[in-house]
C-alpha cells in the first residue's frame, strides 16, 4: 500500500527538523536578568548561560525615591572570582577572574531600603562580558522583572524593561566598560560618554569553505611557511613593598628600612603618593605605561575600590583607587591579552609614632623604635594589634615616617607623575 501523508504531517515533520537542526550556540548566548520575588526591595541578578564568561561589567539603574542605599553581595556563580562594586545609582558591578564560567546562577544580590510602601523599581540594566583572553563576548537583551505595583506595567526598551509612568528625567546608565571597573575601551580627556548599547547575537550567514591550498611537493621547500611565533613570556610580577620587609634579613635600620619602599628600576608601574594612608578616604593613583598596550587593560581590585580612570600624556593609564581603611595590603589586578598580572599598593593604615601628636617625629623617635621591641609577651609598637611585634610593625611604623615626612620615597615618581598631566 502506498504511503500517504496525513493532513497536517507535512507542518509536524517541518517543526520537528527545525527544532532538531536549530543550532545550539543560538541557545547558549549569556543572559542577564534581576528580579524581586519577594518584592521586599531585594533583587537577585541572575546570569544564564554564562559558560565561557571570564570577567563582566553590570550597570543597574533604579528609581531613587523609592530605592535607597543599595548594598551588593556576590552570588554563588562568581564564588572565587574577584569582584569591585560602586553602589551609586546606577549601582555598577564588576567581575573578574582567571577562569570561565560554566553553567547559571546568581551573580549577585542586590539589597535596598525602602523610601515608602512601594515595592521600588529597576530601570535600567545594561552589561558587558568578556572572555578568558579578554575579547568581548555577545550577550542577549537585559530582562527585568519588577514588581508589580497597582496602575503600573512594564515596557521593553534597548536597555532592558522600565516600569511604565517613570520619570522620564530618571538618571541614564554610565557607559558600560571604558572608564569603570573594567574598562574595555578607554575614555579620553574631554569626551563625553554615551551609553553602550547591550550586544546581541547575529545570525551567522554560511561561511564558505575555503579552497584547499595545492600540496608541496615531497622535498621541496616551502618557501610560503612561517616558523611559529615564539610563546609571549609571562609578565613580570612586581614584589610589594611589604613583601620585601618579610624578606629583608639585613640590620634594621633607619636608612635600609627606608631604602626598601625604593624601586629597583626595573618595575614598570608607579604609585602617587609614594605612600597612600589606608584610612577609607585617601586616594592613591596607579600609573601603567603605554607599553602595557594600546587597548586598555580590564581591571579587579583588592582592599581597595575604583575611583577614576583616565589617560596620561604618554598614552598609559591613571588608575585612582581608595584603599579600604585600615589596609596592609592592597593591589589592582590587570588582565590583558589573556594574561594576568597583580600590581601591589604600597598602603598603611594610620599610626601614632611618638606621644605627643602635636610634635614632629624625628629620626630619635625612629631608632627608639627599632630599639625598644618589649618582649614576646608584651611587644612594644605593635602597630597592627595581632599581639607581637614584627615585620608588618615595621612597615607601618616606615611607611607613616615616610608618608609624614613627605619623602620621595620612589626616586624620580613624582617628577614623572607630575608630567603625565593626570
Amino acid at each position: 500500500m502506498p504511503f500517504m501523508f496525513q493532513p497536517g504531517m507535512l507542518c509536524r515533520m517541518l517543526l520537528f527538523l527545525t527544532l532538531v537542526l536549530l543550532p545550539v550556540p543560538v541557545c547558549a548566548i549569556p543572559t542577564i536578568s534581576i528580579s524581586s520575588p519577594a518584592a521586599d526591595g531585594t533583587f537577585i541578578l541572575r546570569g544564564e548561560q554564562m559558560t565561557g564568561v571570564a570577567g563582566m561589567d553590570i550597570t543597574i539603574g533604579y528609581d531613587y525615591g523609592k530605592l535607597t542605599n543599595p548594598r551588593i553581595l556576590p552570588g554563588s556563580l562568581v564564588s572565587g572570582m574577584m569582584s569591585a562594586s560602586n553602589p551609586g545609582n546606577p549601582v555598577r558591578l564588576a567581575v573578574i577572574g582567571t577562569k570561565p564560567l560554566t553553567g547559571s546562577g546568581i551573580i549577585a544580590t542586590i539589597s535596598f531600603d525602602l523610601a515608602g510602601t512601594s515595592p521600588g523599581a529597576i530601570t535600567a540594566l545594561t552589561g558587558s562580558l568578556i572572555d578568558a583572553a579578554g575579547k568581548s563576548m555577545a550577550i542577549s537583551r537585559p530582562a527585568i522583572a519588577n514588581p508589580a505595583e497597582t496602575g503600573q506595567t512594564e515596557t521593553q526598551t534597548d536597555a532592558g524593561y522600565v516600569a511604565a509612568g517613570e520619570r522620564s528625567g530618571a538618571k541614564a546608565a554610565l557607559p558600560v566598560g571604558g572608564t569603570l571597573t573594567l574598562p574595555a575601551e578607554e575614555e579620553r580627556p574631554g569626551e563625553t560618554g554615551q551609553s553602550a548599547a547591550p550586544q546581541t547575537a547575529e545570525p551567522e550567514e554560511p561561511r564558505r569553505q575555503p579552497e584547499q591550498a595545492p600540496q608541496p611537493v615531497p622535498g621541496e621547500a616551502d618557501a610560503s611557511a612561517k616558523p611559529p611565533a615564539p610563546p609571549k613570556p609571562a609578565p613580570r610580577q612586581p614584589v610589594s613593598v611589604l613583601e620585601r620587609f618579610r624578606q629583608f634579613q639585613g640590620e634594621r635600620s633607619v636608612a635600609d628600612l627606608c631604602a626598601l619602599f625604593t624601586q629597583d628600576g626595573a618595575e614598570q608601574f608607579s604609585q602617587l603618593p609614594p605612600v597612600g594612608i589606608a584610612d577609607g578616604k585617601a586616594t592613591v593613583t596607579l600609573i601603567i605605561p603605554a607599553s602595557a598596550g594600546e587597548r586598555a587593560p580590564n581591571f579587579a581590585f583588592n582592599a581597595s575600590r575604583f575611583v577614576s580612570f583616565r589617560r596620561t600624556a604618554e598614552s598609559g593609564w591613571g588608575i585612582e583607587v581608595m584603599p579600604e581603611a585600615g589596609a596592609v595590603e592592597a593591589s589592582v589586578t590587570m588582565l590583558q591579552d589573556g594574561s594576568v598580572q597583580e600590581i601591589p599598593l604600597t598602603v598603611t593604615p594610620r599610626a601614632q609614632l611618638a606621644a605627643g601628636a602635636a610634635r614632629e617625629v624625628t629620626e630619635a623617635d625612629f631608632l627608639g623604635f627599632l630599639k625598644d621591641r618589649g618582649t614576646p609577651s608584651a611587644p612594644r609598637f605593635d602597630l597592627n594589634h595581632d599581639g607581637r611585634r614584627d615585620y608588618v610593625d615595621d612597615y607601618i611604623f616606615t611607611a607613616n615616617y615616610l608618608a609624614r615626612h613627605k619623602v620621595p620615597a620612589q626616586k624620580g615618581l613624582r617628577e614623572s607623575v607630575s608630567a603625565a598631566h593626570l
